[in-house]
């Protein structure tokens, strides 16, 4: 932090654009996000323990948003599919946690040819910072869904129907809950 201009020393995350503070959070060289972005998912993740009756049920969503808006460079071709197996199970299907952890476990144990997916140049407006600051369980709760769609939403519609497919090819039905 600079003093006595009261601005501070910043850092673009390079997965969902936010600008945030410096940290000296350890980098993940396997994800596709700065320092800082990694502290902010950490804080968002202890809120939501703190706050678990209310926002629970959003554990995996939160973490395959993340993942799904930070997609490296030459990452395994599995952790994109894995992330918006996650979305799409969530917000089309209307699959909880368990049901997309399971999924994850049989696909994996299925299937091996995963596609090639490239990330959207903006993988949606809002970013974990955002969610974060929204406030009270409540409205971090809708900031979550809302982010969990857009992130959704921003990868093209080819990409979308392709973890579709495979989702519906591999899962068994009773693992969606519409």
């Amino acid at each position: 932090m600079k003093s006595g201009d009261d601005t501070h020393e910043s850092t673009r995350c390079p997965g969902c654009r936010a600008e945030l503070p410096v940290s000296e959070w350890p980098e993940n060289p396997k994800i596709n996000a700065s320092a800082a972005c990694l502290k902010v998912s950490g804080d968002l993740l202890g809120f939501e323990l703190e706050h678990q009756l209310k926002l629970g049920y959003l554990h995996q969503l939160r973490m395959d948003a993340y993942h799904a808006q930070h997609v490296r460079v030459g990452a395994p071709r599995i952790g994109p599919v894995f992330a918006l197996n996650g979305l799409y199970m969530f917000l089309e299907r209307g699959s909880g946690n368990l049901d997309v952890r399971t999924a994850h476990g049989i696909m994996a144990n299925s299937y091996d040819d995963w596609p090639e997916l490239v990330a959207p140049a903006e993988a949606g407006r809002l970013t974990t910072s955002d969610v974060l600051a929204a406030g009270g369980p409540e409205e971090v709760e809708k900031a979550m869904l809302t982010w969990a769609d857009e992130v959704w939403a921003s990868w093209p519609e080819n990409d979308r129907e392709v973890v579709r497919k495979l989702t519906i090819d591999l899962v068994p039905a009773r693992y969606f809950r519409r």
